[in-house]
């Protein structure tokens, strides 16, 4: 790949930007601050510089530029991130020819043509059905357009010979979920179905949906698992509805693409829908990126309220309050938004909305007044309840306890009892997990922090040429402890530039001296740094050096076993340390 194009991109980005698309963003200072992504966090620590286009978290200790933040979240490789932020930037890469590109590009060029083909369709004569069965849904043309629907004909090759046509090939068909191998040949996975093209939530195609009209078959299928397609990571429409969510400050979660844009067409614009009925960590996850507040709104048929329950829980784990919006006059969102009055009824069920731990309650009342289910469902519900914290059972403990016909410090009780029970489950060791822990000790140095004062002075100057040329290597790099942080000061003092050396690392996949200057970074800004206090924190960090170096030598001394040599080297930074300054 050509170098060229590595800075062109990373000079028309701003990392705040990139990263906004995934984290809420706040500004302080010169500095933007969320909570991480890549772990759990309740405060904030994570950070983003736009002016040294670098980001750190102080928690998890994750840091680099945009193409490492790009990697680690989305899970590509290093072409792969470079292709996707070229995109966004508009700049068209100059260091790739005809024969090596690499497949993320053919799967998303592919996806195009493929929803360009289905739009296509839909507006063809074999869309005929399709236009019906959409107008009997209330399915606009501009809604249509809106949202991209299409149409995949019912013929067994329709998609397969267009592609084919367009150069494509057919691993390439069947790598992006397209089609599926025969025993004979190739043939269209889609065949039949009305289409929704699935976006990732940085407006990338990834994949389909497809609502059969009439046959056997499923009645929605989705693209399969691949490497650019995992339902599990995903929401439909999230990248329509992530600015909404973040300025209306909750998201509404529907089971169904209808469900979805119903919604939306009805003006609740920060809705998003799951791709299957069992909400995953990894969407919890995404949506606590946007939100801390999210109200489910899945089928009011038994199935859908045993998902939305498993759904509030995965998301109430993930640190996102949860409500349950109750429907009326309908069974699903689509259906209630149609009525006459839909929009009152259903602005009524999120405004009457129920909380997580009472609405756990409220599905299990039945079953616990049935002799035969009452075990098991209190069984539940106290495992459920004993899972959540105590705040978010507090302001319900009177409720609950009235409907299951208790005194609250009886229900108080039980709850911490399955809690105590259900830590011990979790911290119970067994026999085997002596063994694992003697296999799995790290190497002594693995586990050590990157020193504060080394990273600072290490990213002063990786950012500063004039800094670089005040400083000799003899002067820094054997004060330097950690080995990353001294061999990067050693090239940098010794005249290798910031460009050379990340072209190196990349070309290596080092992503560890990119997170260190990126900590070092974050530090400068947290605590306010000026670039001038460089040499002050060089002077210390030689002479902290010195100090522990004196200490070991009157170890020495005192047990009367230091070498003549180390004698005289005591006498020699004793007097350095006496006399302030050092020299060079």
């Amino acid at each position: 790949m050509a170098s060229d194009d590595v800075r062109e991109v990373k000079s028309r980005l701003d990392i705040a930007e990139v990263i906004g698309d995934y984290v809420v963003l706040r500004k302080s200072g010169q500095t933007y601050w969320g909570k991480c992504p890549f772990h759990n966090e309740k405060t904030p620590s994570f950070s983003v510089s736009p002016e040294r286009q670098t980001f750190h978290c102080f928690g998890c200790g994750k840091g680099g530029d945009v193409y490492t933040f790009i990697m680690e979240i989305e899970n590509l490789d290093f072409r792969e991130a470079l292709e996707r932020l070229a995109e966004r930037a508009g700049v068209k890469l100059q260091g790739f020819t005809a024969g090596n590109h690499v497949s993320s590009v053919s799967r998303g060029n592919i996806l195009r043509h493929a929803l360009d083909f289905f739009i296509k369709s839909l507006n063809g004569v074999s869309g005929e059905a399709a236009r019906a069965y959409l107008t009997r849904r209330s399915i606009t043309k501009e809604d249509i357009q809106r949202f991209e629907l299409g149409w995949a004909p019912p013929s067994w090759d329709s998609l397969f010979r267009h592609l084919t046509d367009m150069g494509f090939t057919e691993e390439q068909m069947i790598e992006s979920g397209l089609a599926a191998q025969g025993t004979r040949n190739a043939y269209d996975r889609f065949r039949g179905r009305v289409m929704f093209p699935i976006y990732s939530a940085t407006d990338r195609i990834i994949g389909f949906g497809g609502r059969i009209l009439d046959g056997d078959g499923a009645k929605y299928l989705n693209s399969p698992e691949s490497a650019i397609f995992n339902k599990r990571n995903n929401l439909y429409l999230m990248n329509k509805a992530k600015m909404q969510i973040r300025e209306k400050g909750h998201a509404i979660l529907v089971e169904g693409y209808m469900d979805a844009i119903r919604c939306h067409l009805s003006g609740y614009t920060n809705t998003v829908a799951s791709l299957g009925t069992s909400l995953t960590d990894a969407q919890a996850i995404l949506i606590k990126r946007m939100t801390g507040l999210c109200y489910i709104c899945y089928d009011s048929d038994s199935a859908g309220q045993e998902a939305a329950l498993r759904g509030m829980y995965t998301l109430q784990k993930q640190g996102v309050s949860v409500k349950i919006v109750r429907l009326t006059g309908g069974k699903d969102p689509d259906e209630v938004l149609l009525h006459d009055g839909g929009l009152q009824m259903f602005e009524t069920a999120i405004g009457s909305s129920v909380p997580l731990p009472i609405y756990h309650a409220m599905l299990r009342k039945a079953d616990m007044e049935i002799p035969e289910k009452s075990f098991a469902a209190r069984n539940d519900l106290f495992d459920g309840l004993a899972s959540l914290s105590a705040f978010d059972i507090a302001p319900h403990i009177e409720k609950i306890s009235q409907q299951m016909g208790v005194f609250p410090h009886e229900l108080k009780k039980e709850i911490e009892t399955r809690r105590i029970s259900q830590s011990d489950a979790g911290t119970k060791r067994m026999p085997e997990d002596d063994f694992v822990e003697v296999a799995g000790i790290p190497d002594k140095n693995s586990c050590l922090e990157p020193d504060d004062l080394e990273c600072m002075l290490c990213s002063m100057l990786w950012e500063s040429e004039d800094l670089r040329s005040r400083f000799s290597p003899e002067y820094v790099v054997p004060f330097v402890k950690d080995e990353i942080l001294q061999n990067m000061v050693s090239a940098l003092l010794s005249g290798e530039t910031p460009r050379h050396l990340e072209e190196r690392w990349r070309q290596l996949g080092d992503r560890r001296s990119l997170e260190l200057i990126a900590r070092g970074n974050g530090i400068i800004a947290r605590e306010g740094i000026d670039a001038d206090k460089a040499e002050s924190i060089a002077e210390t960090i030689r002479r902290r050096c010195v100090e522990e170096r004196v200490r070991s030598l009157n170890t020495k001394l005192k047990k009367g076993i230091a070498s003549e040599s180390e004698v005289q080297e005591h006498l020699k930074l004793t007097r350095i340390l006496k006399g302030g300054k050092f020299g060079t």
